[in-house]
């Protein structure tokens, strides 16, 4: 999170679209004057297909 006087900026990766929108909500229950610019992405978190090889 990166806060530059009234913009607060929040990055990262959450497993799903709800985790990303309460991510904006407790900021906004925080700091309700702030601008959020909300670069959460949301990845895929299933699990693997095949087995990993470490070399």
């Amino acid at each position: 999170m990166t806060v530059r006087g009234e913009h607060v900026v929040v990055s990262g990766d959450v497993a799903t679209e709800q985790r990303r929108a309460e991510v904006s909500e407790v900021i906004r229950d925080v700091a309700p004057e702030m601008v959020i610019h909300n670069d959460v992405r949301v990845v895929c978190v299933d699990e693997p297909t095949r087995r990993e090889e470490l070399t």
